[in-house]
């Protein structure tokens, strides 16, 4: 006469749920939040925006030659040389010799320094970050941290100084 709900009796109940309203329901949910979220603004009527970095290669077509870039570009070398520009910062070559964990703070303290009184800087809030492949990383991630500290909210890292290299 029909399809047996389980059991004995033909009032038992059904054990098993029904999972086809939760399935319905979770798709109408997906739906609306991929239409709203395209529509979410910031307070000052902005849309936002996710900035992705992506690493540089030789076959991406939106690379940047900072040799013909206006934009300020902070240079450390292999014996750590910090220069902005053509200006240099503070030469903490002697730092290389040291084993002690603080022997980079005093150049650190130079960069942030510096930077913080740089006008130009300060207005523009971004600069690139070319560094030597051959320096400590603590170094760098030191010298990124005092730039952030010093009001540079944008860095720009040049991944790959080699090809500039004749």
């Amino acid at each position: 006469m029909g399809m047996s709900a389980g059991g004995s009796g033909p009032r038992k109940a059904m054990a098993d749920i029904n999972v086809t309203p939760l399935v319905d329901v979770m798709l109408v949910l997906l739906i609306i939040f991929m239409v709203a979220t395209p529509l979410i603004t910031r307070e000052d009527d902005e849309q936002r925006e996710v900035d992705i970095n992506l690493p540089v290669t030789r076959d991406n077509p939106n690379t940047i030659d900072i040799r013909d870039t206006e934009q300020l570009i902070l240079r450390i070398d292999a014996q750590l040389v910090v220069r902005l520009g053509d200006e240099v910062i503070t030469d903490c070559s002697a730092s290389l010799e040291s084993e002690a964990v603080d022997r980079f703070e005093r150049c650190f303290d130079e960069i942030q320094a510096l930077l913080g009184q740089n006008y130009r800087l300060q207005q523009e809030e971004s600069l690139y970050l070319l560094a030597d492949t051959t320096i400590p990383y603590g170094f760098v991630v030191g010298a990124m941290n005092r730039i952030r500290l010093a009001g540079v909210t944008n860095v720009g890292m040049v991944t790959n100084p080699e090809y500039l290299r004749p």
